[in-house]
């Protein structure tokens, strides 16, 4: 995220504002509000000395946190040689100070990576700072600037809640599987016994190879004759 430093022009198309001044009553401070709100426009989008940014100010299932300060001195021109630090809090007693290196072939830009471990919201306080062994009557503090960002999980497995049709007819073509609309599940009950994929196996056998079976033909056998004992036709 790049900063650009631009001036605010306003036309003022009449020869004399003062005129609706004598046209009012003394208490009317309409006169002076519109020179008062005019003024804050101009200088409402006004750049700081010292601007801090990320790319993403919300890290979707993401820990590593790009941070980007832009350091100008009284002029605004590009002020290097400085020390840059960014003091980072976040959720649960997360507290670092990171500090930020001149970028390479960039003037007054200094670039750092911040790790959030934690989900949650950090605050970023950025301050600029003489270097080491700078004169002693030079204020320390030279500027700061505030970043907030968030970190936050579990946001690619709520991503695309839609079908994704292609990669199912992909992933059953490699599998040996099939893939069904709504409209063909009636097809599903005769064709997934005969699906070679997956652990299903078909198996044939005599019923006289299951001994329960067995058994229970035979005791239907026994039953039978001892009725026929019973009534006396044995």
């Amino acid at each position: 995220m790049h900063h650009k430093v631009g001036i605010e022009s306003v036309l003022l198309a009449t020869s004399g504002s003062w005129r609706w001044k004598m046209m009012q009553d003394h208490t009317d401070r309409t006169h002076a509000m519109f020179w008062e709100q005019l003024l804050r426009w101009l200088v409402t989008d006004t750049p700081g000395r010292v601007m801090a940014s990320t790319p993403k100010t919300v890290l979707a299932d993401d820990t590593k946190v790009p941070l980007r300060v832009e350091v100008r001195d009284k002029t605004f021109k590009p002020l290097s040689n400085v020390r840059v630090e960014a003091r980072i809090s976040g959720p649960e007693g997360v507290a670092a100070v990171v500090e930020l290196n001149p970028a390479p072939l960039e003037e007054g830009i200094y670039t750092a990576e911040y790790t959030a471990e934690k989900p949650g919201s950090y605050v970023a306080e950025v301050v600029v700072q003489q270097p080491p062994g700078a004169r002693p009557d030079v204020a320390d503090d030279m500027g700061r600037d505030v970043l907030t960002f968030r970190r936050e999980d579990g946001v690619a497995e709520n991503f695309r809640v839609s079908q994704n049709r292609e990669l199912l007819e992909k992933l059953a073509e490699q599998t040996g599987g099939r893939y069904y609309t709504a409209a063909d599940m009636s097809k599903l009950p005769e064709q997934i016994s005969f699906s070679e994929a997956g652990i299903t196996t078909r198996e044939t056998k005599d019923i006289w190879d299951m001994p329960i079976v067995f058994l229970l033909a035979l005791s239907l056998r026994s039953m039978e004759w001892l009725l026929r004992r019973k009534w006396g036709v044995v």
